[in-house]
């Protein structure tokens, strides 16, 4: 799984390039607020479209491939972007760069599937995760120097090669199957196997997909990554800018405080891995665990967001804040634990995509929301708001539908009489 943390690393880190080279190319480019949001949203709109297809995609031609090609077209459209000099060409470069980097997550559930016993999905999945913050930690400041020493270009073409060269890595050094890895032992090919789903490649019975999309527990997560994701690109995209318009840092101090909400996001993400585990390994039911973790984390991420606009230190708002990032971001890896074992093996795909494609179109909205807030009321605190609310009301509808138990016995009682 390291692997797969660097690739979302990686990830993170070529997609929060543009929040930090952003207020460099609105003075270049001379946008309004309005367009910086739009283009800051390109991404998310073919990212959330790709989710569904990029699942079916993962699963037919294998996480190696998958990433080994991914990977390198993320490197050569990073590098064309540079070329980009108006409105519309940083729109028309950033819906393809969506689509390369939708494969991310569900490429990363099917090797979840396969690699990993459901016991250890959630504490595997908050390990992964820490990928997600790591990069998104690491871009402001290794981007804000380097368009400090040579200018946001190089910054963009650096980040690509990155990617390109660890998609080779991926592709030489790993495999689609712990059985076909000779680094694994009898003894942990038996762990990873001993409360799996066992999986095939046979193709899904008829009905599968219309079965899963019915499962209440789909759309708790979906709704959990759709609150999660409107908070994540909202400072994906748009925390730099806020920093420099709402307390006028310059690009070097910007690059050191906006890292503030991953280091949070740190201790929050890997915490509730472990804790989950903890929970379970005391008795507790995981599913139960996992309710308590994901509704817990986007309650307190809504507190958080409540308070920053309630206080007016410099230093507390921008606490406040980076808590409403790090407790909302703790839910990952318990979330993303949850399309495997609602699923399995043969439809983990399929639901990853699905989970993925709801959370982004909060991801869509969430900078354009930003935008417009910003144009229309010189203010960033109606948008923090009603992320808020946006958030609350995701937690609330979690907590309504989630019941993987029953989902589980219904999927697997589907594909035992064949659809």
């Amino acid at each position: 799984m390291f692997a797969v943390f660097l690739i979302v690393t990686i990830s993170y880190l070529d997609r929060t390039n543009l929040s930090v080279a952003a207020p460099t190319l609105q003075r270049e480019l001379h946008l309004t607020p309005t367009q910086l949001g739009l283009i800051l949203s390109a991404f998310s709109w073919s990212y959330a479209l790709a989710q569904i297809p990029a699942g079916f995609v993962a699963a037919w031609l294998k996480p190696r491939r998958t990433y080994l090609w991914a990977m390198w077209l993320w490197c050569l459209l990073l590098v064309a972007t540079t070329t980009a000099t108006s409105f519309g060409a940083w729109i028309a470069f950033r819906i393809p760069f969506g689509l390369a980097e939708a494969i991310t997550w569900p490429a990363a559930s099917v090797l979840l599937a396969r690699w990993f016993p459901r016991i250890e999905y959630s504490q595997a999945m908050s390990l992964q995760n820490l990928g997600l913050v790591i990069g998104a930690a690491i871009a402001p400041p290794i981007v804000a120097s380097i368009i400090a020493f040579w200018g946001w270009k190089e910054a963009f073409i650096i980040t690509g090669l990155l990617a390109g060269v660890l998609g080779t890595l991926f592709y030489f050094y790993t495999k689609d199957d712990p059985a076909q890895d000779p680094r694994v032992s009898a003894d942990e090919l038996a762990w990873i196997r001993h409360d799996q789903v066992a999986h095939h490649d046979a193709p899904l019975p008829s009905g599968f997909i219309a079965m899963l999309l019915k499962r209440p527990s789909l759309w708790a997560v979906s709704a959990a990554n759709f609150g999660l994701d409107f908070i994540n690109f909202m400072f994906l995209t748009w925390y730099p800018t806020y920093l420099v318009e709402q307390y006028h840092m310059s690009l070097t101090r910007m690059g050191v405080m906006a890292m503030e909400p991953y280091i949070f996001g740190l201790v929050t993400v890997l915490g509730a891995g472990r804790l989950v585990r903890w929970m379970t390994d005391s008795g507790m039911d995981s599913v139960k665990a996992r309710r308590i973790i994901i509704f817990g984390g986007l309650l307190l991420g809504t507190l958080a967001l409540v308070v920053t606009v309630n206080v007016t230190n410099l230093y507390a708002s921008v606490t406040a804040m980076s808590l409403g990032y790090a407790f909302t971001m703790s839910v990952l890896g318990p979330m993303w634990s949850t399309p495997a074992e609602i699923a399995g093996p043969r439809g983990v795909g399929f639901a990853s995509g699905f989970v993925n494609f709801i959370g982004n179109v909060g991801g869509i909205g969430s900078p354009i929301l930003m935008g417009v807030a910003l144009q229309q009321f010189a203010s960033f605190t109606p948008a923090i708001l009603i992320a808020a609310g946006v958030t609350l009301v995701c937690g609330l509808l979690f907590l309504l539908l989630y019941r993987v138990d029953a989902d589980r016995q219904v999927v697997t009682a589907f594909l035992a009489r064949g659809g």
